[in-house]
């Protein structure tokens, strides 16, 4: 039964993205909306409380020789020499310098402007912002042209990057790097996780079944308050949600998330 639901859900992440318009639209109509009309200095998000509870359905993805795949990294694979779509897309993104935390918005300057596959970051480079914010976080100086390199090579879900990267294979980004993580499928263990003190990488499906878009982000609490980077496609900065439900639409779906692995990272 398990195998079948696993199934399922990657069926409904190869047919939808973080990226596309449509799915674009609707995070920011959405709970969002009323965090754009705020006043200009406040970046909590206010939604009414019926859309806070998150309604799972039950579903859970096992553990699968797919996430768990060895992945390439840069260091490993890119050569001087080499030819081909992943190597033309890294020369052209290590000329946009990405600095420090990515807060903001893919649609935003300068992210947007790096290529994954055939598109723009501006639709489809959330995995990647999720795991260079969080790799930060970690104290390490992730390079975001190598680390798309690296999601080129390793996790899209369609080979000319429409759909984005596929979020359960950051894992193998983690374990190629000797990165300390857990890894979880339920909304109620990202929101314990955050309670203390941990940062997450969260990805659901932003409509109310596994055919709709999915996002992925970083989200960690700052004295207290729980921020959210790359909570949509064009927020201004960071933005403050109450939990990790106020987060997700209120039927979304969780596909996966990823925390510190206790005693392994800070």
């Amino acid at each position: 039964m398990m195998k079948i639901l696993a199934v399922i859900l990657l069926l409904g992440i190869m047919l939808s993205s973080c990226g596309n318009k449509a799915d674009s639209q609707r995070l920011n109509d959405s709970a969002f909306t009323t965090a754009e009309s705020s006043a200009a200095d406040s970046d909590s998000v206010e939604v009414d409380e019926s859309s806070q509870v998150c309604d799972e359905s039950g579903i859970q993805v096992s553990d699968s020789s797919e996430d768990d795949m060895k992945w390439r990294l840069f260091e490993d694979t890119y050569k001087e020499t080499d030819s081909g779509r992943a190597v033309e897309n890294y020369a052209h993104n290590k000329d946009i310098k990405i600095e420090g935390f990515v807060k903001y918005g893919q649609e935003n300057p300068p992210v947007c402007d790096l290529i994954l596959g055939k598109k723009r970051f501006a639709g489809v480079g959330c995995e990647v912002i999720a795991a260079y914010n969080y790799l930060t976080y970690e104290g390490f100086e992730p390079d975001m042209a190598k680390l798309a390199y690296d999601f080129e090579k390793n996790a899209l879900i369609a080979a000319d990057g429409s759909l984005g990267s596929n979020p359960r294979k950051i894992s193998g980004l983690f374990k190629a790097m000797g990165v300390g993580y857990k890894r979880f499928y339920k909304a109620e263990e990202a929101q314990a996780a955050v309670d203390e003190g941990k940062p997450v990488i969260v990805s659901f499906h932003i409509g109310e079944n596994i055919f709709s878009g999915i996002h992925t982000v970083f989200a960690v609490k700052d004295e207290g308050r729980l921020y959210v980077y790359n909570c949509f496609n064009s927020a201004a900065d960071r933005t403050e949600v109450e939990s990790i439900y106020q987060l997700m639409n209120k039927n979304s779906l969780f596909i996966v998330g990823y925390t510190e692995d206790d005693g392994q990272m800070r």
